[in-house]
């Protein structure tokens, strides 16, 4: 009798050997193409040093994501702008968007340093030391993160005093500093008064101690007239003429 429900040996199906082997069905799936995580970093990096001012080469530009193991659709149409704050130095949010294909977008931080050279000192020093060359030192700082005010030119800081004790390394502002005192109460100095094409130079009694740059008085010894100047590097009160 002819079994209808036995296979045919006739046309018995030949699987695939590695299918024998192995005991299971194997099957090929398309994956579709993917946007690289190295591509997305790459066109955020471009789009933040396109927008900075002249002179940026040294700046360091860190993209923050995304992670390695993201997948994107692969995007034929890639948008990139600042999210919120567009300060070119400092964080930074970017807002990477596709349109096409796919639609979609994400947000990347982006940390911006711009290198600047900043006088700091080298040692911790007291309040009323009198700076000199070798108290000083020039480092490269992020300008982002500098205190408003911070010297760049150490050689201008020679001869300056302290307002305050700083820790070394700490960079130095002008608040922090004050002109060396150059007059004193009871000191001959030279009064000069100077404008309009005129200079006249007489001897002065100082009446208070004097800094650099400061408002002292001063009494003209020839005439006993008391007047106001102001202290210049050289230890003089010019009094300007108006």
């Amino acid at each position: 009798m002819q079994c209808l429900y036995c296979p045919d040996s006739s046309h018995k199906r030949e699987e695939p050997k590695s299918d024998r082997l192995l005991g299971v069905a194997t099957f090929a799936w398309a994956v579709p193409a993917a946007e690289s995580p190295a591509t997305i970093r790459a066109a955020v990096e471009a789009f933040v040093r396109a927008g900075l001012p002249p002179g940026g080469e040294k700046v360091k530009i860190d993209v923050q994501g995304p992670a390695p193991g993201l997948r994107f659709p692969q995007c034929a149409d890639l948008h990139t702008a600042y999210f919120g704050n567009a300060n070119p130095y400092g964080a930074q949010t970017v807002e990477v968007r596709c349109t096409a294909p796919s639609v979609w977008s994400l947000y990347l931080p982006v940390r911006v340093d711009r290198p600047q050279g900043v006088v700091v000192v080298a040692r911790a020093l007291q309040a009323g030391h009198v700076l000199t060359a070798a108290d000083l030192t020039t480092v490269e700082r992020d300008a982002a993160r500098l205190p408003p005010g911070a010297v760049t030119d150490a050689q201008a800081l020679v001869g300056q005093v302290l307002r305050y004790s700083v820790a070394a390394g700490q960079p130095l502002v002008q608040s922090m500093l004050t002109g060396p005192q150059l007059v004193h109460y009871g000191q001959s100095v030279s009064l000069i008064a100077q404008g309009m094409g005129v200079r006249l130079v007489a001897l002065g009694q100082a009446m208070a101690d004097g800094r650099v740059g400061q408002s002292v008085l001063v009494r003209n010894v020839q005439s006993g007239r008391v007047v106001s100047g102001i202290v210049d590097t050289q230890g003089q009160v010019v009094v300007p003429l108006q």
